[in-house]
């Protein structure tokens, strides 16, 4: 496992995630990471961009699974302040920051089942998928040192892992991929901004008729009801 200086750390760990030819492998490092962090548990928690309503989401954890039933059973994804407050990419929260106040509830059901403490980030691949990853201790905050380099090292491993995940196509990590022409590019672009089909066909000089039948194709590409939803999920997922 990785040694020296945060640096030297970071170099180590990316190698190693670049030889992992396998989700098993993937989850196996970070278990490992998770223990050379001085922690004891990991969940990684990944939510695709669309449906809106009902995204895909995976987990993965080595967390007790009599902790797992439960906080399914309790359907404490409702309240659980890790998915409320790290569903924003770039957000880094310790689980005794004042903010969690509401979902206090959620930590200390946990604490039952031997978690006491931890931290969580999330972070975006480059398909749009957001990732949150967590690390948890059986010890109070008082003897857990969750320092500023611990913090980078969580960070840095999410990113690690988002990628290793989409490079070994698991399926957490594949997201619907809409093949789309050069000319429903264009259209898309302007239905974006707003503009009619008589405005998109006078701006690409091209016929109502055809800026139309465009629309609808894309309208079935992505099973969309309306050109406005095709948008929406257009940007959800990267295309704008």
């Amino acid at each position: 496992m990785a040694t020296g200086n945060y640096f030297s750390w970071c170099k180590e760990t990316e190698a190693a995630f670049l030889e992992v030819t396998d989700t098993t492998e993937i989850m196996r490092l970070l278990a490992q990471h998770t223990l050379d962090l001085g922690l004891n548990f990991y969940a990684l928690y990944i939510r695709h961009p669309v449906p809106f309503t009902r995204p895909k989401i995976f987990v993965f954890s080595n967390y007790p699974e009599r902790w797992v039933r439960k906080w399914q059973e309790e359907n404490f994804s409702e309240v659980d302040p890790i998915i409320r407050y790290c569903q924003v990419p770039g957000t880094l929260l310790l689980w005794n920051d004042p903010v969690v106040k509401e979902g206090r509830k959620v930590f200390d059901a946990a604490k039952e089942f031997g978690i006491r403490s931890g931290f969580s980030c999330s972070r975006i691949a480059s398909n749009r998928v957001v990732g949150i990853l967590s690390m948890a201790s059986g010890k109070s905050f008082e003897k857990t040192a969750l320092c500023a380099e611990k913090q980078l090292k969580l960070q840095f491993l999410s990113d690690r892992i988002l990628d290793a995940l989409q490079r070994v196509k698991d399926r957490s990590l594949s997201v619907m991929t809409i093949p789309l022409s050069q000319r429903e590019r264009e259209i898309l672009k302007w239905t974006a901004e707003g503009k009619t089909a008589a405005e998109i066909s006078l701006i690409l000089s091209i016929s109502t008729h055809t800026v139309n039948f465009h629309q609808k194709n894309m309208q079935r590409k992505f099973n969309a009801p309306n050109k406005t939803q095709v948008a929406s999920y257009a940007a959800a997922i990267g295309l704008l």
